[in-house]
This record gives C-alpha cells, structure tokens and sequence, in this order.
C-alpha cells in the first residue's frame, strides 16, 4: 500500500472514532430524555429537558476529568481539557436556565429543590473561580487583569489551593443527583427513570473514584527513582527516571506524563512534564523541568534516589514519527520557550529510528542566556546530516510574527508540500505559527500542537 494513502486512512479513521466520541457525548442525555419526556406537554418538557442535558453534560464533567485513556488517545490532553471548561460553562447555563424555567412552571418542589439550588450554586461559584484563577480565557481583559493582580497573593487565588477548590465539584454533584433522582422517584413516581438516574450518576462517579483514589495505589506498584539531576541552566532541571521493577510504559515520542514526587518536602499533588527521552531507549524516562511556578521553583532543588510515581503517558505530538523513514516526510518543529521538551524526544527518535528525512528545529527565545541543551543539539546535529537547528532570539529580533517565520522557513528550505509541522508552546506562539502555515496551503492535518497549562 502507497505510505501516502496509508497515512491518509490513518488519519480518517482518527477523525471517524473522534466523531464517534463526541456523538455519544452530545447525544447522552437522550435515553433519560427517551423516558422523562413522554406524555408531558411542552410547557413540562421544554425545562425538563434542558435540566435533563444540564445533568448528563454535568455528570460526564467526572469522565473527562479523569483523563481516561481510551478518549485522550483520539484528542490531544489539551485540547481535552479545553473541552471539558467549555461544556461545564454550557451545562452550567443550562442548569441556570433550567432552575428558573422549572420554577416558573412547575414551582418549588421542597425537599428536592433545596439540593438542586445548592448544586447550581455550588457550581457557579467554582466555576468564577476557575475560570478567574485557573484559566487565561479572560486575560485580554484589562478590569479581569487588574483584579487578578490585586488578588493574586492571596491564599484562595494559588494554583494549588484554586485546583483543591475545584475537586467540590463533586459535592455539587452528589447534591444534582439527589435533586434529579428524588424528583424521578418521589414527584414523578418512575422507578425506570429513577434507575437510570442513578445509573448515569453511579458510572460518573466510577471514573472520579478510580481517577482520584484506586488510580493512585496502584501507580504507587511501580515506583520510579530519579537516578539523576542534571541543571540545564539557571531555570532548567533534567531528570533521569528508572521503574523500580524494570518495566517502563509503551509510549510514543513526544508525549508527556504526569509526575508526583513521593517526599514530605513536595506537595503531593500530580504535575505534568513532557518526556525528553525516546522509546527506543528501554531502560529509564527522561523529563525536563522549568522553574515557572512554585511547585517547579522547589523541585529545582530535588536530589537523586527521591522516589516518584509516574502516569501516563498522554499527548499526540509523536503521530507525524509514524513510519517517517519510510516516507519523503520532512519534520518542522516549532518550540517556543519549554515547549522544546517533547521536541527533543521526537528528535532522540528519529536519530533512533537513523531516518534520513530532513528534519528542522525553530526554538523561539528570548536571549542566549535561555538556550540549553547545548550537548543534545549540537549531537543531533553531528548525526543527523539533515537536521538544521534554528534559534530565534525575541530581545535581538521582536516577536516571531508571519513574516518572520516564513524568512525562516525560506531560509531552511522547508518544503511546505511534503511536511509535517510540530508546534509546542504558548497559546500566541502557536496561533501565529499556524495561521502562517495555513496560509501557505499546508493542511491543517500535518500541522500538530500541544499547549502547557494543564
């Protein structure tokens, strides 16, 4: 079979089971619809059928939180995750509009209403909070800005202390589930109905339950140690991690995973890192970390033989590795600040793999003194013959805009026809990049991007 038409059916199979998946997403709510909705006219059905989608949107909040392999292997993490605040604000809508509709015409029924109301309530106020504090989504904003800094050394306005904040979540929806499924049982009498309540809330909470408590013991069956600390520069720390047991994960290059370092002295709560190591080397995980924060400025200072566990691993930014050295592929990176982590496994694997594609590395900076890596890259670049390393410094030359980056590409060579495109790192680097690429014809199926901020 043509590599070209291989990679095509790839492709449209991905898009296929993507469909799929967010088919019976949006189309959750309608078996309990199925049930509810018969013999009620339109002034009965009309909110109870918006607090139906309010409910099952709410509910599958749980599934996507929990991060479950068998979506994130169709949808990037990040993008996952920009999925999942976008319809907790859509459900939660609903669940306001449904609140005051059902009031209206149905009024109040007492001891139901009370867990409904307090759920709706509970859920809003987490909701500013996230989206305020643990979310750039109104950062333009100058009012949003200027609040955000005024607040910003507070205790409840910490990362940390915002992501703790946000796992009530599940108190609001034990509550919903208590409204829904006392109005099912005691108001309209419908044990199918009620069942099937219940049976959406008891799966929901599955995945919560297994995300947050069974998922943590058994990672701990399979401890990693750090067998070395390496200071890339100032604000970069490398780590070398070996399984205890021997047995490392299957996973591509490329993709990251999540890290919680088992030591009094760190917090407890999981990270996620990109790897910087290739599959093809079996023995130990590699991840590099920037000081960015106040969970990253302390494990600056980590020290060998510390214990970790590690989940994973997530992302797609390895895809376009797939049976490269059987193709005329070329390879274009695009890393902004740390966003060159994952690019140094994918380049570990293609000189792995001894593929003789062209390959070519565009890392944005903003002075000399951030460049590390010297080692790797100048290695990269003695062994692979058609590797070209491009560095781009913001102080010495302003923002890399459009015209900039197709100065650069031209510069290279990159033949846009027959490339693939890699992007890593902040939302504005990666936007400029990519409406540079689409206006060159490339389609956007070969251009690949993660984002940080997970």
């Amino acid at each position: 079979m043509n590599i070209n038409k291989k990679s095509e059916e790839t492709h449209m199979k991905r898009k296929v089971i993507q469909y799929m998946i967010l088919a019976i997403y949006f189309l959750s709510p309608l078996p309990i619809a199925f049930i509810s909705l018969k013999g009620l006219n339109f002034s009965l059905a009309a909110p109870a059928f918006i607090g139906i989608v309010s409910y099952t949107w709410l509910l599958s909040e749980l599934i996507t939180a929990a991060r479950p392999k068998f979506i994130e292997k169709y949808f990037s993490l990040d993008k996952f995750h920009r999925f999942h605040g976008i319809m907790a604000i859509v459900a939660l809508a609903l669940g306001l509009m449904h609140k005051e509709w059902a009031s209206f015409a149905w009024g109040e029924f007492e001891f139901s209403t009370v867990f409904g109301d307090f759920a709706i309530m509970l859920f809003l106020l987490l909701t500013v909070l996230s989206v305020f504090f643990m979310t750039n989504w109104l950062g333009k904003i100058k009012i949003i800005k200027i609040v955000k800094d005024t607040v910003g050394n507070f205790f409840f306005s910490k990362y940390s202390v915002m992501k703790f904040l946000h796992n009530f979540n599940i108190v609001a929806i034990i509550a919903l589930s208590v409204h829904v499924i006392t109005i099912a049982y005691l108001v309209r009498g419908d044990m199918t109905l009620t069942m099937l309540y219940a049976l959406y809330f008891i799966v929901s909470l599955g995945f919560y339950v297994y995300h947050k408590l069974i998922r943590p013991i058994l990672l701990k069956k399979n401890i990693y140690t750090i067998t070395d600390v390496v200071n890339e520069n100032d604000q970069i720390v490398s780590l070398t991690l070996a399984a205890e047991n021997g047995r490392l994960f299957d996973y591509q290059a490329g993709q990251f995973i999540y890290l919680r370092v088992l030591d009094g002295n760190y917090s407890f709560e999981e990270h996620p890192f990109s790897l910087t190591s290739a599959p093809e080397n079996p023995r130990a995980l590699s991840v590099s970390i920037k000081d960015s924060g106040d969970y990253t400025h302390i494990i600056q200072r980590i020290k060998a033989g510390t214990k970790v566990t590690v989940e994973g691993p997530y992302g797609g930014l390895g895809q376009p590795l797939e049976d490269i050295q059987n193709t005329d592929k070329s390879l274009v990176l695009f890393a902004g600040g740390v966003g060159i982590t994952p690019m140094l496994g994918i380049l570990e694997s293609l000189r792995k793999k001894n593929a003789k594609n062209k390959a070519v590395l565009i890392w944005s900076l903003r002075n000399e003194n951030e460049l590390a890596y010297s080692a790797e890259l100048a290695s990269f670049q003695k062994d692979m013959p058609n590797f070209t390393f491009v560095p781009f410094y913001s102080t010495r030359n302003g923002y890399l805009d459009a015209k900039k980056t197709e100065a650069i590409c031209e510069s290279a060579e990159v033949p846009y026809a027959t490339s693939e495109f890699v992007l890593c790192g902040p939302k504005g680097f990666m936007h400029t990049i990519e409406s540079t690429l689409v206006s060159k014809n490339v389609p956007k199926q070969k251009i690949h991007f993660e984002s940080f901020g997970l």
